[in-house]
């Protein structure tokens, strides 16, 4: 058995070599020299069949030079007369005679070195001589040569010259040896721009430096973007699906000063808001998660104000969890118990959930219930390209200024992303179900497209319809719809001068699905005089969007190095029903200025000053710092 292994070994060691083993090349043409007329009479050297007949009489040579000893020169040899000892002149002829390498390009290479020796004498003509002139005077060539690579078979000899020596024209000179250089085409690229240096290689890595990182205030289990090799986690539900405990608590603290006007009245205040996050992740796809802001209750945040020129402290601190929620991806679950990979991609979530489409505009809002999707899809019937499927129902905790209370509604629905002809597609429907009075019950419906037009525009057009309330105009909550459109300019410098103009159309009483009070009105996103800061009560122009339209046209400077930011902006809008907030036309101007102070803290100015008819104006300045952790 090992006898017959170490032969199929050697048949195949054997076989590769034959696969490659080097062909043997052919000599190059032989061109006459450039502006030089050849003779009208000049008999080529290299003819065919002095070609054919060279190669046999090579191979013979070449093996009579390996297996027997070198004769010494003939008398008439001018080396027989030179004094040269005879041992000497063996050695050298040996020398010549022998092949440097087994290639059989190199073997021929060799042998016609040896062949043209003769030639560089001091009596080249007579070397000339010696040489066989016809087939016939040709060694006698065995059978096995006549069928190798470099031997002509079944070759009938003639007794024509093949050489004529006494040609004047004659010269060894046009005998050209293999240039190896002829192997390959001309380097495209110019030698130098080959030059290899070493140093550059090793100054990519020299000049990399650590990218300042915040690390959460706790870090259990795994580093935050830490180093090295993941370690390999632990088999508690199967091979596919392994346990990397880890443990984060992560967030950011903000305090703003505030002096101005809302629409509530004066806001003169410091205000103070912690945000945490507690991240528990038990595998790579399953997580549990909460949210607790520890300094606001009932989106009121712990503050001193001044009222009525009395400073006042009011203390809003508060431990209750506003989101805790388990998600994960079912296939990875399902798989890992059966010991194979995910079978299939259902990414679930269950609990007191943040949900948030269409920007927030649509929903907004932190609520009970559960959600599953359909990632990662695409429909060849319709020329989609990919598109993802969601699917909530919300049983508690549903925020809207369509109920009194947010225990009072539920709500089930869907909300699609879509990407496809030339942009994206966002649409989705709910239904709003009221626990105890069906006359508030309605429906909700969305749809929005957003592409770039000319390579100049980027243009979003979106569209939020409520319906089905069985109460009277007058009373109803949600009706109606709103029309969004926003544009931004693609410049000469697309990242740092961004101009953009959006414009809004609100008829009766248009409402989101869920929204939470702090993430201010349904008209948030349409420029930063609808938006509220989130933590002093910034004053905003009416965000209702009831009966009512307009827009902001503002421009968007961002540093060279995107290290800061300032925004200009000039807002309007007009009432035109009769379900309007707005008693009249509002105009503001607003500013923004925000920089970083390092990669964890931030400085953000603001300041606006509104014109309300009918109504007080609203102003206000502020500042804000904001830590990352």
């Amino acid at each position: 058995m090992k006898s017959s292994k170490r032969s199929l070994f050697g048949l195949t060691l054997l076989s590769l070599c034959a696969i490659g083993a080097d062909r043997p090349r052919r000599l190059p043409p032989v061109l006459p020299p450039a502006n030089v007329a050849a003779p009208l009479d000049a008999t080529p050297l290299v003819t065919r069949d002095f070609e054919r007949v060279l190669r046999q009489t090579l191979d013979e040579l070449d093996r009579q030079s390996i297996q027997s000893a070198v004769e010494p020169p003939a008398a008439t040899d001018p080396r027989a007369d030179s004094g040269e000892p005879a041992d000497a002149s063996m050695r050298r002829l040996q020398n010549v005679l022998r092949p440097q390498t087994g290639l059989q390009s190199d073997r021929f290479t060799a042998a016609l070195d040896r062949y043209l020796a003769p030639q560089l004498e001091s009596q080249p003509e007579m070397a000339i001589r010696r040489l066989p002139t016809t087939e016939t005077q040709l060694p006698q060539l065995p059978a096995d040569l006549l069928g190798s690579d470099t031997a002509v078979s079944n070759a009938t000899p003639t007794t024509q010259p093949l050489i004529d020596v006494d040609r004047p024209h004659i010269e060894p000179a046009p005998i050209v040896l293999h240039d190896p250089g002829l192997d390959f085409s001309p380097m495209p690229l110019d030698p130098d721009a080959c030059y290899h240096d070493s140093g550059r290689e090793a100054w990519v890595y020299d000049a990399k430096h650590d990218v300042p990182t915040q690390h959460p205030w706790v870090e259990w289990g795994r580093i935050w973007y830490g180093d090295g090799i993941t370690p390999r986690g632990r088999d508690l539900f199967g091979p596919m699906n392994l346990v990397r405990p880890k443990f984060y608590v992560y967030g950011d603290f903000r305090t703003g000063i505030q002096a101005g006007r809302n629409a509530g009245g004066r806001a003169d205040n410091w205000a103070n808001r912690l945000n945490l996050d507690m991240d528990l992740q038990i595998t790579d796809t399953e997580r549990f998660h909460a949210f607790v802001g520890p300094l606001d209750k009932q989106n009121r945040f712990t503050r001193w104000e001044v009222i009525d020129g009395d400073l006042r402290y009011r203390n809003e601190m508060n431990l209750t969890p506003a989101t805790a929620f388990f998600e994960g991806d079912l296939g990875v679950m399902l798989g890992a118990l059966g010991n194979q990979s995910s079978p299939f991609e259902l990414p679930i979530s269950a609990g007191l959930m943040p949900l948030l489409f269409q920007n927030g505009i649509w929903m907004e809002d932190a609520v009970s219930g559960i959600a599953f999707a359909l990632p990662a899809k695409h429909s060849r019937l319709l020329n989609w390209a990919n598109f993802d499927v969601s699917f909530f129902a919300v049983f508690d905790q549903l925020n809207s200024p369509a109920f009194a209370d947010n225990s009072d509604a539920q709500a089930f629905g869907t909300a699609w992303f879509i990407e496809a002809y030339g942009g994206y597609i966002e649409t989705g429907y709910a239904y709003l179900n009221h626990r105890n009075d069906d006359s508030l019950s309605y429906h909700n419906a969305t749809f929005s497209f957003t592409r770039r037009y000319f390579d100049r525009i980027s243009n979003s057009v979106r569209v939020i319809v409520n319906a089905g309330q069985d109460r009277a105009k007058a009373d109803r909550t949600a009706d109606g719809g709103l029309l969004l459109v926003e544009n931004s300019w693609i410049t000469a410098a697309p990242l740092t001068v961004v101009p953009y103009a959006n414009f809004f159309y609100g008829w009766d009483r248009p409402q989101s699905v869920a929204r939470a009070g702090i993430s201010g009105g349904i008209l948030r996103n349409t420029g930063i005089n609808f938006d509220t800061d989130g933590l002093n009560g910034f004053a905003t122009l009416d965000t209702s969007a009831a009966d009512t339209a307009g827009g902001s046209v503002g421009v968007d400077l961002i540093g060279d190095d995107l290290d800061r930011q300032l925004l200009l902006e000039l807002s309007y809008l007009t009432p035109h029903g009769d379900r309007a907030i707005a008693r009249g036309d509002q105009y503001a101007i607003g500013a923004r200025y925000q920089f970083p102070i390092s990669n964890a803290t931030l400085l953000r100015f603001d300041v606006m000053h509104g014109w309300r008819e009918g109504d007080d104006d609203v102003y206000g300045t502020r500042m804000e710092f904001r830590w990352k952790f």
